[in-house]
């Protein structure tokens, strides 16, 4: 039997390092197109990356997932107690948010009136989840948002335990994840 790993495999740490970057452009992407004026042809354009990227975000948490059961995780180091709880809660939260952002989205582009089809990167279209409809439409379009700035939040707390277990706690915490 090998030993434990002092460190997340290399496949779970590039995943994680690449969603990160692809939900904060996403998020980013999200308000640009939402707040920013744009004739239609870019706004479309804005609107068809962020579906295609929003697919690509649900494949690699399909991918993460698959990843994160199969290696074996380092063991729990830093502070115990309410903290780490508090650590393990915030992932938890950010899984469930890599999930409900995309089929939300791809519940809200259903429900769209416009019902335009979703063509990520044009390669293929996906199948309709819900009959266009304005109030589903609107209602999806306030969760969508709403779970936007929930993962801002996730993401700003995640950010600000990695920093302090980086420069308070100075215990390894950040070296587990980073290359």
């Amino acid at each position: 039997m090998s030993a434990t790993p002092r460190r997340w495999s290399g496949p779970v740490r590039l995943i994680h390092w690449a969603m990160a970057v692809l939900l904060v452009g996403l998020v980013a992407l999200g308000w640009i197109m939402t707040h920013g004026r744009f004739d239609l042809g870019t706004t479309f354009t804005y609107y068809q990356w962020h579906k295609s990227f929003g697919v690509v975000a649900l494949g690699l948490l399909a991918a993460r997932l698959g990843f994160r059961l199969a290696s074996r995780r380092p063991p729990d180091i830093g502070p115990a107690g309410w903290q780490r709880h508090a650590a393990h809660g915030v992932h938890l939260a950010f899984y469930g948010l890599m999930l409900a952002l995309p089929i939300s989205g791809w519940l809200m582009a259903s429900a769209s009136p416009l019902h335009l089809p979703t063509r990520p990167f044009d390669a293929f279209t996906l199948p309709d989840l819900v009959s266009p409809d304005m109030g589903v439409f609107t209602a999806l379009s306030w969760v969508h948002a709403l779970l936007a700035y929930g993962l801002l939040g996730l993401l700003a707390l995640h950010v600000a335990g990695a920093l302090k277990h980086q420069f308070v706690e100075s215990d390894g915490v950040l070296r587990r994840m980073g290359f």
